[in-house]
């Protein structure tokens, strides 16, 4: 019994966490450039009951040994900014913010900032957006200097791409930063970006509310696990 008191609360505690991580991805459904997270299920140890028996084996349960990031396809929006940017592919834009750490995003919502006296373009966040060599970006202006140059502006803004797109590690506020199991970020020249568009979330509503459906059904029943578990314990406890 107390294997299976155990064994209830593990999966409760990963059926929890699941139902954080599909209640994010539903929150984030009109998130631009949101990547959907799908939690990565293992059952956990197993022991052997009787040495005798060796193959009476019992488990203990399971647990959420990492989350994937999904990279489905999407769809493009078109806007009226032409300073909105999308990859057409699974590359990310390069932003630093001002403690000059590096991020990488598919958010392509962006503006211009001065300072000292030149215009940089910079992300929704304030972060500078960065070239291919990762240099910020000077916005060129036409002839009038009146109007922003926005083929030339986004000519320049760099595109990169991961060895292991699915080991780079997101941060929160649609940022995500390279790992060794990402590999190093390297630019990718050839990947197309488009102008007065965005890239939408990827998350598939209806069946992130199956999910949804699903673990919670799955957490019920290993709280009745436990419920069921303590129950019978109480009662051979009151048979002494």
């Amino acid at each position: 019994m107390n294997i299976s008191f155990h064994t209830g609360k593990s999966a409760m505690i990963a059926q929890g966490k699941a139902l954080d991580i599909y209640g994010n991805n539903i929150a984030n459904v009109n998130t631009v450039g949101y990547q959907t997270i799908r939690p990565d299920f293992a059952d956990c140890i197993y022991e052997t009951e009787r040495r005798t028996e060796a193959d009476w084996q019992t488990g203990h349960g399971t647990y959420i040994q990492k989350t994937d990031l999904m990279f489905s396809e999407s769809f493009f929006n078109e806007t009226d900014r032409p300073q909105d940017m999308a990859i057409a592919g699974e590359g990310f834009f390069a932003v630093q913010d001002r403690y000059g750490t590096v991020n990488y995003t598919r958010d392509g919502k962006f503006g211009i900032t001065q300072e000292n006296g030149t215009w940089y373009l910079v992300s929704s966040q304030g972060e500078y957006v960065l070239d291919y060599n990762k240099q910020r970006i000077a916005v060129p202006f036409d002839e009038s200097g009146r109007n922003v140059d926005w083929d030339a502006t986004r000519d320049e803004v760099g595109v990169f791409t991961f060895p292991n797109p699915y080991g780079i590690e997101a941060l929160g506020s649609n940022r995500y930063i390279e790992t060794a199991r990402s590999g190093q970020a390297t630019a990718d020249r050839n990947m197309d970006k488009l102008g007065n568009a965005l890239i939408a979330s990827n998350v598939n509503l209806a069946d992130q509310m199956v999910k949804l459906i699903e673990t919670q059904r799955a957490y019920q029943l290993s709280s009745r696990v436990v419920t069921t578990s303590d129950e019978l314990a109480q009662i051979s406890n009151n048979l002494r």
